[in-house]
C-alpha cells in the first residue's frame, strides 16, 4: 500500500499538474505570473507572516510555558518541513519534536498541536460557512454542504472530548493499561495518560478554546487577504465572501494524505476559480504565485532549522575544547 501511496505522490500528481501546465501554455501563464510586481508578492508574503504570527499567539493559549518568539519559530520551521517533504504530516511531526525538546513534555507537545489544529478548522470552516451565507454568486451546493457538516462533525467532536465522561474513562482505561503492561508497553500507557491530563488542562477553559477559535477565524481571513492581494495583482476579482469559502476549501484540500499537500491545494484552487469564470491560465498563475509565497516561508523555515541545527551541533564541539585546571 505504502509503495502505491508513495508512486501517486510522487508520479501521478506532478504530471496531472504538469498536463494542466502544457494545456494552459506555460508562456501564457507566465505572462500572466508577470503581471503582479514586486510589492504585491511582498505584502502577500507579510500578510503570511502576520497568519503565522496569529498562529504562534492562538498555540500559546494551549502551552504557555512557552514563549510566542519560539512557538513562532517553530512553526515556520513545520511548514519548512511541510513543503519540502512528506506534506502537512511532516511539519505537524516537527513542531511536536521542536516543542517537546524545548518543554521536556512529549505529551503535551502532541496534544498542544493537536488542539492548535483543531481550532484552527473550527475558525476556518466558521469563516467558510459564513462566506457561503454571504456569498451572492453560483456555486454547487454541496460544496456549502460539505464545509457545513464538516464544521459541526468538528465542533462535535471537540464539545465531546471535552466532557468530563471522557476524561473519566480514558484516565481509567489509560491507568488500568499502565498497571497490567509490560515494561515498553507501560512507558507508552503513561504517556497515554499524561496526554489526557494535558488534553483536559488545554481545554478545561472554555473562554480560553473559544479564543482559540476566533483567531483560528482571523488567521484565516488574513490568509484570504493574502489570496487577493495576489489576485488583484494579476487581474482575477472576486468577491471577499467567495474568497472566504474557496480559501477554505484549498487549505482543507492540501491536507489529503495521499498526494503532495500543495500540489492538491493548487489543483482545488484552480477547479474552485474555473467554478467562479476564472480562465484557465489565470488560475493556475494565481495557484503558482500563492505556492511560491508558500515557498518563501518554507524558506524561512529552512534557515531557521539550520541555525538551529548548527547550534546543536557546535554547542558540544565548544564545550569539548573546555579543560579543566
Amino acid at each position: 500500500m505504502r509503495p502505491l501511496l508513495s508512486l501517486l505522490k510522487l508520479v501521478i500528481v506532478p504530471a496531472i499538474i504538469g498536463v494542466v501546465v502544457w494545456l494552459s501554455g506555460i508562456r501564457e501563464i507566465y505572462a500572466v505570473i508577470l503581471r503582479s510586481s514586486f510589492s504585491e508578492v511582498a505584502g502577500a508574503f507579510v500578510l503570511s507572516m502576520i497568519a503565522v504570527g496569529l498562529t504562534a499567539i492562538k498555540w500559546r493559549f494551549v502551552i504557555p510555558a512557552i514563549g510566542v518568539a519560539e512557538l513562532f519559530k517553530a512553526a515556520l520551521i513545520g511548514q519548512f518541513y511541510s513543503f519540502f517533504f512528506l506534506g502537512q504530516a511532516s511539519g505537524e511531526a516537527a513542531k511536536i519534536y521542536l516543542i517537546s525538546r524545548e518543554s521536556g513534555n512529549v505529551s503535551g507537545a502532541t496534544v498542544s498541536v493537536f488542539t492548535d489544529r483543531l481550532t484552527s478548522f473550527i475558525g476556518l470552516l466558521t469563516v467558510s460557512v459564513l462566506g457561503f451565507a454571504m456569498s451572492s454568486s453560483h456555486y454547487p451546493q454541496k460544496l456549502q454542504q460539505i464545509a457545513l457538516i464538516g464544521l459541526m462533525l468538528l465542533v462535535a467532536i471537540l464539545v465531546a472530548l471535552r466532557h468530563d465522561a471522557f476524561f473519566f474513562h480514558a484516565e481509567r482505561i489509560a491507568t488500568w493499561f499502565e498497571s497490567r503492561a509490560p515494561a515498553y508497553s507501560s512507558a507508552i500507557a503513561r504517556e497515554l495518560r499524561r496526554a489526557i491530563e494535558q488534553w483536559h488542562a488545554a481545554v478545561s477553559n472554555p473562554w480560553r478554546v473559544m479564543a482559540g477559535v476566533l483567531v483560528g477565524a482571523l488567521v484565516h481571513i488574513v490568509n484570504v487577504l493574502t489570496f487577493m492581494v495576489l489576485a488583484v495583482g494579476i487581474g482575477v476579482n472576486m468577491d471577499f465572501y467567495d474568497w472566504c469559502w474557496v480559501a477554505g476549501l484549498t487549505s482543507v484540500a492540501g491536507l489529503i494524505p495521499i498526494t503532495i499537500g500543495q500540489m492538491t491545494a493548487g489543483g482545488a484552487l484552480v477547479a474552485l476559480l474555473h467554478m467562479q469564470n476564472v480562465s484557465m491560465v489565470d488560475a493556475v498563475a494565481l495557484s503558482a504565485l500563492i505556492i511560491a509565497v508558500n515557498g518563501m516561508l518554507a524558506i524561512v523555515g529552512s534557515l531557521l532549522e539550520w541555525r538551529r541545527l548548527h547550534f546543536r551541533v557546535a554547542a558540544p564541539s565548544a564545550s569539548d575544547g573546555i579543560s579543566n585546571p
